[in-house]
């Protein structure tokens, strides 16, 4: 087990520097791995001394990190044994120990439960803040009832949640995990917000054509098929989904099925940048998921001024809801392709409703600050 700390500038924001680490389950590209890296990256230019760690690699490739804040691995491969589990858990306790750990972040349920555990474990005192990216009722029922044990212990100082939505998931949670409770809503680091100006600034003016975007991996979560169906009543207008997963065969086959492989492009997994270009080059952003958290592809394209149309699921609701509770964004059945398809075409073809949708999604993206974000999180270190 190599530790690779990331330090920084002298002055912290804080009166004392903090040891920080971003732990999470794997390092397989996905939103908490994203947040978790920027968060990484933004602490240590408040100097901080950080470490960004995974219980174990994911798939390849690894979430993309700012040099010099490499993954720190607790185990080399997943375990697949209960003595190999347990092993994981008495590293994970030497790493809080080695590291000289003052708080830790944790992400994804199973790093969430084990470092709770650690922490109990380890031979100095560890503050940490477990969080939830996703509704906790999406996760696997026995290992959510184990979260909500693991975090009422004395070693969980606060519960993260990335919505009001996700938090209302935990009502049926012992008290002690409940009390903990703080919604930080998600953020676009300074790096990417300005990435996002310069291809905003180069939309401008453009005539709007007849391209929707969907980013996320190609899993049962995001509820690509009804997408794909839209795609069947919209036969002007092309589909191109960034992303890859376990259910890539299933979803090409439906598309060949539906006739429209044609105008549905599976670009792949791609690069940060990447995928931004990609997105800026669309006319309509669409996240059909059946749950989110608070998803950082659509903050992304609100912050991009494009359209944005989401499933009706109440954790996409909230994501489309200005700070007033306004909606910024169009919201039909998650089920529903033949509304799915009337709603982007009815932005395709009207050219006012398309203005009123962008200038909306753009009001929204605006809301979402960095700043606001790792100073809440800054806080949790006090």
């Amino acid at each position: 087990m190599t530790l690779q700390a990331v330090s920084g500038p002298p002055h912290a924001s804080l009166s004392t520097a903090r040891r920080v680490i971003f732990l999470v389950s794997h390092s397989t590209p996905g939103g908490a791995q994203e947040i978790w890296a920027n968060l990484a990256e933004g602490l240590r230019a408040r100097g901080h001394q950080v470490m960004l760690a995974a219980l174990y690699p994911g798939d390849a490739p690894a979430q993309e990190t700012a040099p010099p804040a490499a993954w720190t691995y607790v185990v080399p491969e997943r375990p697949a044994s209960l003595g190999a589990k347990l092993a994981m858990v008495r590293d994970l306790a030497r790493l809080f120990d080695a590291f000289q750990a003052d708080v830790v972040f944790t992400a994804l349920p199973a790093a969430n439960v084990l470092a709770a555990i650690a922490a109990t474990l380890a031979h100095r005192p560890v503050r940490v803040v477990i969080s939830h990216h996703t509704p906790s009722d999406t996760y696997n029922r026995a290992l959510n009832l184990i979260d909500g044990l693991t975090g009422s212990l004395a070693s969980v100082a606060h519960v993260v949640g990335v919505s009001e939505a996700v938090q209302r998931t935990h009502r049926g949670k012992p008290a002690a995990y409940r009390a903990k409770l703080i919604t930080i809503k998600n953020a676009l680091p300074p790096d990417i917000e300005a990435r996002i100006a310069r291809l905003a600034e180069a939309r401008q003016g453009r005539r709007t054509g007849r391209q929707v975007v969907a980013i996320g991996r190609l899993a049962e979560q995001k509820n690509y098929p009804v997408l794909i169906r839209a795609a069947a009543h919209m036969p002007d207008v092309v589909v191109r989904i960034v992303g890859d997963g376990s259910e890539a065969p299933a979803l090409r086959a439906l598309a060949v099925e539906l006739g429209v492989a044609d105008r549905v492009q599976f670009l792949g997994f791609h690069p940060r940048a990447e995928a931004l270009e990609v997105l800026a080059r669309g006319d309509v952003f669409v996240q059909p998921s059946l749950f989110e958290g608070h998803s950082l592809a659509l903050i992304e394209a609100a912050k991009l001024g494009l359209p944005l149309v989401v499933s009706d699921a109440r954790v996409q609701v909230e994501g489309v809801s200005g700070p007033d509770g306004a909606l910024c964004g169009v919201v039909v059945g998650v089920h529903d392709d033949r509304s799915l398809a009337r709603e982007i075409l009815r932005l395709l073809d009207d050219p006012a409703h398309y203005a009123a949708a962008a200038a909306r999604a753009t009001a929204l993206g605006a809301a979402a600050t960095y700043g606001a974000m790792i100073t809440s999180y800054e806080r949790l270190m006090a």
